[in-house]
């Protein structure tokens, strides 16, 4: 037997095509855009709309798939169907429940059962939801889910002083904060208004915007709303999908619509930079936990990819197979609060280890011999210095020397999907200066700040 000494990494991979989709939504977290829930329940029949002399209310879906909640009030209840006189009232707490296709609202002394029904506090009250209170009514009816569908219809800016101090602490400078919530009121309005056919226009969580009702509402940010009220930001006269986030890292990425263009971010952040390691063992078990089967984990790495937003994907290549995912997608995988941003690297963690390894016809590489000649070639099983040619005969194994990957590392810098504006780039610019209105400039391009009334009725209201 002789034994060649061999520098070599081998690696046979497998390419599996697998769709992998994504949407992203404008929380400061980043985020997945959930699809309009139950898309073949009409809208509530009971819609104050935005028209002349009348403000802007909004449905906000805060859940969908219970079948039983409990609703608390500080008042009295009044119960009616959407768009008709009150015809009844209950003490809280209120039982909600659904039964045969209807919801039904019960206290201790009776109900009221219809397939749509409207709670109403009385003499200025609050209604609760899971120890959460809300401005504005509550609307009830059974979702395609089978639960209740439970939507809190609130004016626009009462909307926003739960929303606004909830993306971005209240305190900060001011200017930083109208920028937020002309963002948020912009990005509210886009979405009621594309969401036309839908049971609702927003959600309160990461999906939409973070709503958190009264408890969070707080005087500087209620000011912010103040004095930038009825304002929004359009591009060729209708207003923009206004995403934001927390932190981008240094710059902005470039989205699909032409006013999200990729700027410079200087941010001054605690997410400015980051790492986050895994074993490929733990990796594996992700991967087969969201659905890629490609066995055993050996290697990660990035390749080029022109035709991909971030302009790479991330090639996890294992026993069976090899998969590649987009960094939103990587994102998705990991969760998107775990991989805090899509602006990343990844680096493979460890050393070098030597093993016997048996010569095949395959491998294709230079080596040093252990016998008299100094550098050699090994292809289709005969060995080559140059001058010399020597068909190798029997077994002859090699010492392979490949790299030991202990972890898997992704280092990178900022939160959120990395689209539109920026809150601590906000933060930045306001503390240098900046007013909202410059702020909203840098961060959307070719756009106008418009008031709603100089919009007019907007299409689905």
């Amino acid at each position: 037997m002789r034994l060649l000494v061999v520098m070599a990494l081998c690696l046979t991979l497998v390419s599996v095509p697998r769709a992998y989709a994504v949407e992203v939504g404008p929380a400061s977290g980043g985020g997945m855009e959930t699809e309009s829930e139950g898309k073949d329940e009409e809208r509530v029949s009971d819609r104050d709309l935005h028209c002349e002399g009348k403000p802007l209310f909004l449905r906000v879906l805060l859940s969908a798939h219970l079948p039983r909640l409990a609703i608390g009030c500080d008042t009295a209840i009044t119960v009616s169907k959407p768009g008709s006189s009150t015809f009844g009232k209950l003490i809280p707490p209120v039982t909600v429940a659904v039964g045969a296709a209807r919801i039904t609202v019960s206290d201790v002394s009776g109900s009221f059962t219809g397939a749509e029904l409207k709670l109403a506090p009385q003499q200025g009250g609050l209604l609760r939801f899971r120890n959460v209170s809300y401005r504005g009514t509550m609307h009830l009816r059974v979702s395609s889910q089978g639960g209740v569908l439970l939507l809190n219809v609130v004016e626009l800016e009462d909307y926003l002083r739960g929303v606004v101090p909830a993306e971005v602490p209240a305190l900060w400078p001011p200017e930083a904060v109208k920028a937020q919530a002309v963002a948020a009121r912009t990005y509210a309005v886009q979405r009621a208004s594309a969401r036309k056919n839908s049971p609702y226009d927003v959600t309160n969580d990461v999906s939409d915007q973070v709503y958190l009702g009264v408890a969070r509402e707080h005087p500087a940010s209620d000011a912010a709303i103040a004095a930038t009220a009825g304002m929004v930001i359009t591009h060729n006269g209708e207003p923009i999908i206004a995403y934001f986030h927390a932190c981008s890292g240094g710059h902005t990425r470039d989205g699909p619509q032409p006013y999200l263009v990729g700027v410079e971010s200087p941010e001054n952040s605690p997410y400015d930079a980051w790492k986050l390691e895994y074993t490929l063992g733990e990796l594996g078990g992700i991967l087969d936990k969201g659905g890629f089967a490609v066995g055993s984990l050996r290697d990660v790495q990035t390749v080029p990819a022109p035709e991909v937003r971030d302009g790479f994907r991330v090639v996890f290549a294992g026993s069976r197979a090899r998969v590649e995912l987009t960094p939103s997608q990587t994102r998705s995988l990991l969760g998107v609060d775990t991989l805090r941003s899509p602006r990343f690297r990844v680096e493979l963690v460890g050393g070098e280890a030597e093993g016997l390894s048996e010569l095949q016809h395959w491998m294709r590489t230079k080596l040093v011999s252990a016998e008299e000649e100094t550098e050699v070639k090994v292809r289709g099983c005969v060995v080559t210095n140059g001058r010399k040619a020597r068909r190798l005969t029997g077994t002859h194994y090699v010492l392979v020397r490949v790299q030991q990957v202990e972890k898997v590392r992704f280092a990178g810098g900022g939160y959120g999907h990395g689209l539109g504006m920026s809150q601590y780039g906000a933060k930045y610019m306001a503390e240098h200066g900046a007013d909202w209105r410059e702020i909203i400039h840098h961060y959307y391009s070719d756009v106008e700040i418009s008031d709603l009334s100089e919009i007019g009725r907007m299409p689905g209201f």
